[in-house]
């Protein structure tokens, strides 16, 4: 059986600061378009986060691939509209594979050469509103038995899975059942297959990482 890799990093994010504790040699090893996102961010705990894993992709990367972080080049462009928005992908090394995530308190960054790779976490309560079951469970999960971490898991699962599809949330999520941890699943017709593996990380957290291969396991290798 082939056995595909992934490699995570989960970081905690540093007190906010706003942009008056962001020195300029940070924002000078991003790139324009990262600039640009984190000056519209008026939050600053989603400023800070953003920037968090911003850096951290650009030091992980420029690592793997022996390049200064601030000389990394990505492609954004969105394959419906043209602007750059959506996955970015490495102009630089285009056999790795990335995928990002945050909340305000903790960033993910994922990467694989084994394949394109999504990846999603969330705070548990984000899946606490009206109408939950509506817009992410499919038909056969709908039930008075489900409970706020599972709800959660379903979720990210389900993001984490169509990240590494390339799809995001143009698919609709209740269009198919959540996949089970570990193992290879088709979750939208025509497309490969994906295996989606759970995060282990601390509450009130859930995580997932997913991969799009015909590799039949998946190991994450956690750093």
């Amino acid at each position: 059986m082939t056995v595909a890799t992934v490699d995570v990093w989960l970081r905690e994010t540093p007190p906010a600061s706003g942009a008056a504790g962001i020195g300029p040699e940070t924002l000078d090893g991003l790139d324009p378009h990262e600039r640009e996102r984190w000056a519209r961010l008026a939050d600053p705990r989603d400023a800070t986060a953003y920037l968090a894993l911003h850096v951290l992709a650009r030091r992980e990367i420029g690592r793997l691939v022996g390049r200064p972080p601030e000389s990394l080049r990505f492609d954004r462009t969105c394959p419906d509209c043209g602007r750059q928005h959506d996955v970015p992908r490495l102009l630089d090394d285009p056999g790795i594979h990335l995928s990002l995530s945050r909340t305000r308190s903790v960033v993910v960054l994922a990467l694989s050469r084994s394949g394109p790779v999504g990846v999603d976490v969330d705070l548990v309560d984000a899946t606490r509103f009206g109408g939950y079951e509506d817009v992410a469970l499919h038909r056969d999960e709908r039930g008075d038995d489900t409970r706020t971490f599972a709800e959660a898991t379903t979720w990210v699962r389900k993001e984490a899975a169509l990240k590494a599809l390339g799809v995001g949330l143009r698919v609709d999520p209740t269009t198919f059942v959540t996949p089970t941890s570990g193992v290879p699943a088709a979750v939208v017709p025509g497309m490969s297959s994906v295996t989606v593996v759970d995060l282990d990380v601390p509450r009130p957290y859930a995580a997932a990482v997913a991969l799009a291969s015909p590799a039949g396991a998946l190991r994450v290798r956690r750093h």
